[in-house]
């Protein structure tokens, strides 16, 4: 398994976890979901819980 299959976009979280890419995104500014930030774009890690849950 490879590190890339760890993590993803905000499009494809916004489709797995059923929510806004603009909600994800206020989500990883406000660091509330691991997460990070290479130059404009969000990396997101698979490896955690839906937020909508929390």
């Amino acid at each position: 398994m490879s590190v890339l299959d760890k993590i993803m976009g905000v499009d494809e979280a916004s489709e797995l976890w059923g929510l806004s890419p603009g909600y994800i995104k206020n989500l990883c500014a406000a660091g509330k979901i691991e997460c990070k930030k290479i130059g404009k774009t969000w990396i997101i890690s698979k490896e955690q819980d839906n937020p909508k849950a929390q």
